[in-house]
């Protein structure tokens, strides 16, 4: 409850002090306020807070400084940052010290209860994941889901919570069911990004299939059931099979990234219907039903997703005719028809425009493979060979742009990593030419690596002319091929203002240098949209 909730707020400046006071305690909130910073520290390291709000910039002992020595004595109390004075240096170390939030004087009072819902509620699933991760064979933290909908990116799923967590999982085909060795999980705390490795699957000959993350967020459960017996997502059940719980970035960007599986389902037999509708919902799928072929025709055009299931045994011998009506009013509709054994129509379905034309399979495992192919596109290799050949390598080293914010930016990618012509550097360089902004080149290859001397020289050659700096390097370690660890650093450029080095390391894919960064279509463009987003932001 609220009234159970006590903040500490530190600023030197009282009307500050009082306006938080004010704010919070007109919600339920107990406040304690003080203006003098050692007062601060003082009352913060003695009493269990479950918030901290702290100014930076205090008379009588510097707000960065205060935070580092609460650190010492309790690292893990929630600490929101409140600056009228924005710095590089200060952000930075904000990050390397978990505050929970930045919030820039003037603010509102919304921005303020906004931030402290968004801390608490946090801080209640990490302390509630904590408990149920030290009792380990218990049952699992119970969930509630906030939508029926279950919303795909791919072969993975999400499905929003009420507490404001997504739980995400992933669909494997029926035909690789009975050969899974292993599945993967990734680690909690850890940041999944979108579009890169979030699990992997691994098959009885060692292949693996990827499930990439649908969201960026931080991991704060995972499902260790899956891990210890990989046969539960046999069942399909997503209650059950679900591999993560992640705390979403931008809950916005997730959803609108994502989509339904939308699907009609054309039957004329209420009974029918209602057999069939429970396994699609099962299945994760959102239907519209539709009795007629004038109805099925509507709902296909208006469904992003133009998939339909026909049933073609209540339909009787009319069903061949609604599928040449659908085809010829909705030319690009996905059509999967549904009939029984020894069909005298099958001959006629087959004649026709149609996707799949199976037997009873809507009750076997045999949907999972036809709405795997239906609804997911990545399962080849990324191959984008552009250029002929010539002289200049086609290994990329160095790309340097200047972004919409005036920012000069450099990626510096250490070993034969980026292709011009192909894969993650030519989607690169495409979505900068597309947008327009100022491109350098170097084709070469950086031979050392990011800590050795020459690629120490690298950097600081770059420190010299950029405003921030990203590293790219591979080493292989226990991660799944595709996935990225991030890690941050300041420095001072050529003016001594305060920039910002972004190292990235990536998980290869192979021990063969020229097959590090060869991952399926969706890592690869989950790759490239990662590196223009951190070059490109603010």
């Amino acid at each position: 409850m609220k009234t159970q909730t006590s903040i500490l707020v530190i600023d030197d400046e009282t009307i500050v002090c009082e306006s938080f006071k004010k704010i919070l305690s007109n919600e339920g909130y107990k406040v304690d306020t003080k203006s003098h910073p050692h007062d601060g520290l003082k009352l913060a390291t003695s009493h269990a807070y479950d918030l901290v709000f702290l100014d930076l910039i205090m008379e009588e002992m510097d707000g960065m400084e205060l935070f580092q020595n609460l650190r010492k004595k309790d690292p893990d109390v929630p600490v929101v940052i409140i600056t009228g004075y924005p710095s590089m240096s200060t952000a930075i170390e904000s990050v390397r010290l978990r505050a929970s939030d930045y919030i820039l004087k003037p603010f509102t009072p919304e921005e303020i209860l906004k931030s402290v819902d968004n801390v608490l509620r946090q801080k209640d699933m990490l302390n509630k994941d904590a408990k149920t991760r030290s009792a380990k064979h218990l049952e699992i933290l119970e969930w509630e889901s906030a939508c029926k909908p279950f919303r795909f990116y791919e072969s993975a799923w999400l499905q929003k919570g009420m507490d404001g967590s997504v739980r995400v999982g992933g669909q494997i085909p029926n035909l690789f069911l009975n050969n899974i060795q292993e599945i993967q999980i990734p680690e909690v705390n850890s940041i999944a990004y979108c579009g890169l490795p979030l699990s992997g699957v691994v098959l009885n000959d060692d292949s693996k299939i990827i499930v990439p993350s649908p969201l960026t967020g931080r991991v704060i459960d995972v499902n260790y059931e899956i891990a210890e017996t990989p046969s539960i997502v046999e069942g399909n059940n997503f209650n059950e099979s679900w591999i993560a719980r992640i705390y979403p970035k931008d809950q916005g960007k997730t959803i609108q990234d994502t989509h339904t599986r939308n699907v009609t389902l054309l039957c004329k037999e209420e009974e029918s219907e209602k057999a069939y509708l429970p396994r699609l919902y099962d299945l994760g799928c959102n239907v519209t039903c539709a009795h007629t072929a004038e109805k099925a025709v509507k709902a296909l055009i208006e469904e992003k997703n133009k998939v339909i299931l026909v049933d073609s045994v209540s339909l009787s011998d009319a069903g061949p005719s609604y599928v040449q009506r659908i085809n010829l009013e909705v030319p690009d509709a996905k059509i999967i028809v549904i009939d029984k054994k020894d069909s005298k129509l099958e001959e006629s379905y087959r004649k026709a425009k149609i996707l799949y034309y199976c037997v009873d399979s809507l009750f076997s495992n045999e949907i999972l493979d036809i709405l795997f192919c239906v609804f997911t596109s990545f399962n080849a290799p990324e191959i984008l060979e552009t250029e002929k050949p010539g002289f200049l390598p086609k290994s990329i080293s160095r790309i340097h742009i200047t972004n919409k914010h005036s920012k000069k930016v450099t990626l510096l990618v250490f070993g034969e990593l980026m292709h011009y012509s192909k894969g993650i550097g030519h989607i690169l360089i495409k979505k900068y030419l597309e947008k327009a902004y100022p491109l350098e080149v170097m084709r070469s290859i950086i031979r050392s690596g990011r800590d050795e001397i020459t690629g120490q020289q690298k950097i600081e050659k770059e420190k010299e002319r950029s405003d921030l700096i990203i590293t790219l390097e591979a080493e292989a370690s226990d991660k799944i091929p595709g996935q990225l660890y991030k890690e941050m650093e300041d420095y001072k450029n050529s003016e001594g203002e305060d920039c910002l080095i972004v190292n990235l390391t990536i998980q290869p894919s192979g021990v063969v240098e020229n097959e590090q960064m060869l991952f399926n279509n969706v890592t690869t463009r989950g790759i490239a949209d990662f590196l223009f987003n951190e070059m490109t932001a603010e």
